[in-house]
């Protein structure tokens, strides 16, 4: 496949040879490939470095063309006319502070020949930093890409007019994607597909342009696609801002001299010609964001240094629809070595199912033929699994494609012999159970302690398939209690923290599904409620050790309280 690639440059210098190394690197077919590379009027020494590299890009891409601009265009003007000197089917926009891995264009290439029709913009994976949107775990579709690293149709981009030239930098990517959304296409997310991004020196930086420009395109977006009630709500957003605390210093002073500027583009941005009418298409937006967020936007991303051998439980009980997008989440994992072990607790229904459309998951399946419980099924698995590392995954819960990956780089760092991650609750509306048809109500993000193993003790804060342990420590301390079909995962976990603490990794890799109907919800509370009582009784022969340190803690925190 024929790509262009476009990169705007402005002040650039020490990037230009990692980056373009980088490419050089690359296992795809670089005759293939045509760069160009806008120089945004540099003052550095930016075009001597291009200049100097470019005999050998010549030499070894389809071509290599450097756009030399007389001023500052700003990235979507900058970008614009990158993608009008080239003429092939796909488009990458990517910035000049990234680097490709040696598979990252040809994992992009899978994945395009992969979607339909209506998918037109494809964003890459970012490395060491990623922005925390949500984006559908068995689909990968997204409510819009980063413009630091996505490919898009050539024939889209000239249909949307390409970058808005009024936005100068910041929130530039996010209207192109609305745009696009709104004329019925769809983003996908190709987390396999992985480019190097150096955006931050450090975690949590605050960029004082980002954060102006962020704001007043902002507001100029919810003149574009959101109503009135959007827009006063972005002015009394704004005015808020100037009566807290700055985000550093001039900021505010800054704010208000493009606030005013901003009076002057709202006839460009209020009408409504650029954008599509897909009735679908509800533009979102969340304070200064624009879809939720995972936690996990300042994780510093690693791969691991070995890949040993994951076991993934899957439980299910004769639901085959439910147990296919599980497994469906589990195939766009980005990690190399999983074992998945499906047990099915009852008749054998979901083989053949498994045989015929997953056969290149490596899958170890057994079914326990009459009912045995969920405790006991689980206790098969973990018999059965050859891993060094044990994850649970029942059949109504789904991983993000690097839940795997990020559990295991943190478990090969620590002693410790469990870790887990945070995720998502999400209320769900079942509207068909074959085929499976539900609507997701919420993102709960309701799992996010830090370990801590008093609180534990007291109650479970670590989903089922949030976790991730050594099989040592199942071979040691045994399995689920076979008695239990509730809590069964708290009495584990509380067993289990008696051998080891566990590792908390702050960013969301996965979440579970709950009923939304609040009767259904009753009678779930009510089980769970009785179930705490059998599990506590159990717990009373459980000796945890805690440092003076903890019940320090514990006082701090009022988890208990001092003598009156």
């Amino acid at each position: 496949m024929k790509m262009d690639i476009i990169y705007v440059s402005y002040n650039s210098e020490k990037w230009i040879e990692r980056c373009f190394g980088s490419v050089l690197k690359s296992e795809y077919d670089l005759k293939k490939v045509n760069i160009y590379v806008v120089d945004n009027h540099s003052s550095d020494h930016t075009l001597e470095k291009l200049k100097k590299i470019k005999p050998e890009m010549e030499e070894q891409v389809g071509s290599f063309q450097v756009i030399e601009s007389q001023e500052n265009l700003g990235f979507g003007r900058g970008n614009n006319l990158g993608f009008s000197k080239g003429n092939s089917e796909l488009v990458c926009f990517f910035n000049i502070d990234t680097e490709l891995l040696p598979d990252t264009l040809k994992e992009l290439e899978q994945a395009v020949k992969a979607y339909d029709e209506k998918t037109a913009m494809w964003e890459l994976r970012q490395f060491p930093y990623e922005h925390p949107k949500n984006y559908d775990p068995l689909t990968g579709e997204t409510t819009w890409s980063s413009g630091a690293a996505f490919a898009m149709k050539r024939e889209i981009y000239e249909k949307l007019g390409g970058f808005d030239e009024k936005i100068f930098m910041y929130a530039e990517d996010v209207d192109l994607s609305w745009r696009l959304r709104s004329f019925g296409y769809k983003i996908r997310y190709v987390p396999k597909s992985v480019i190097m991004h150096y955006s931050y020196e450090e975690a949590g930086e605050v960029k004082p342009n980002q954060h102006v420009y962020g704001v007043i395109n902002n507001m100029m977006l919810r003149y574009r696609f959101g109503g009135l009630k959007d827009i006063l709500k972005g002015h009394l957003k704004f005015w808020f801002l100037m009566v807290t605390p700055e985000a550093f210093p001039g900021s505010k002073k800054m704010l208000r001299r493009e606030y005013w500027r901003h009076f002057g583009k709202i006839p460009h941005f209020y009408s409504r010609k650029s954008r599509g009418k897909d009735a679908s298409f509800h533009a979102e937006f969340l304070n200064w964001d624009y879809s939720v967020n995972r936690e996990g936007g300042f994780y510093v991303n690693e791969f691991p240094k070995e890949t040993p051998k994951v076991s993934v439980i899957v439980r299910t009980c004769g639901r085959p629809s439910v147990l296919r997008e599980t497994l469906v989440s589990l195939r766009s994992q980005t990690y190399p070595n999983i074992e998945i072990v499906v047990v099915e607790d009852g008749e054998n229904v979901s083989e053949t199912m498994l045989r015929e459309e997953f056969g290149d998951l490596n899958i170890v399946y057994m079914a326990t033929g009459e009912k045995a419980g969920r405790s006991k099924a689980g206790n098969l698995a973990m018999s059965a699994a050859t891993g060094k590392y044990l994850n649970f995954l029942d059949d109504d819960d789904l991983f993000y494609a690097d839940h795997v990956e990020v559990l295991v780089t943190n478990l090969l760092k620590t002693e410790n012999r469990a870790a887990y991650s945070f995720a998502f609750e999400t209320p769900v509306e079942v509207r068909s159970k074959e085929p499976y048809v539900y609507e997701v109500k919420g993102w709960n993000a309701t799992h996010t302690q830090e370990f801590d193993k008093v609180k534990l003790c007291h109650h479970n804060y670590i989903p089922i398939q949030a976790i991730m342990f050594e099989k040592s420590l199942f071979e040691e301390s045994g399995g689920l209690d076979e008695t239990l079909d509730a809590l069964e995962d708290w009495d584990l976990w509380v067993r289990y923290s008696l051998h080891t603490d566990f590792t908390c990794v702050k960013k969301t890799t996965s979440l579970y599904r709950v009923p939304h109907d609040r009767k259904i919800n009753s009678e779930r509370q009510k089980a769970l409620d009785e179930a705490l009582a059998v599990v506590r009784n159990k717990h009373k022969t459980y000796i945890q050790t805690v440092s003076v340190y903890d019940i320090a803690m514990m006082y701090e925190k009022r988890s208990i309280l001092p003598p009156r």
